[in-house]
């Protein structure tokens, strides 16, 4: 009987080493799985990734070309150009007829030009103003 309980014992003890081992391998197979999952998603963000910087790059270039273009487009040789083409005859204000603003959009004041366009303005109120009296 002594002999029975030593195999029996003995095979649960081999039983458990084998539980062990098994549990180990799986535990390993898994964490290769995981690798290999990890390994393709980060691959296929960095490709994503990749195409947004290409787009970026591609979109920064055409900004900086337009960006050229409409700087070009600016210089008074080609505005002048461009009124002529569309039969516009226009020139420069003179420096009287300019009327520099602030940054809430109120004029500054003491500007010859102001007082001339506030003049123009309080006599045309007036002659309209008049007009409608006669009648």
């Amino acid at each position: 009987m002594k002999k029975n309980r030593k195999v029996s014992r003995h095979m649960t003890v081999v039983a458990q080493h084998t539980a062990y081992v098994a549990a180990i391998m799986l535990m390993a197979f898994a964490m290769v799985i995981v690798n290999i999952l990890s390994s393709s998603s980060c691959s296929q963000l960095m490709k994503a990734i990749g195409e947004k910087e290409r787009t970026l790059a591609r979109l920064e270039d055409e900004r900086v070309r337009e960006s050229a273009r409409w700087e070009e487009m600016k210089t008074p040789e080609k505005l002048e150009s461009a009124l002529n083409r569309h039969g516009l005859a226009m020139r420069y204000p003179k420096a009287a007829q300019i009327v520099r603003m602030k940054p809430n959009g109120q004029p500054f004041p003491g500007q010859i030009s102001l007082a001339k366009a506030e003049k123009r303005a309080n006599a045309s109120m007036t002659a309209s103003y008049r007009a409608v009296k006669r009648r």
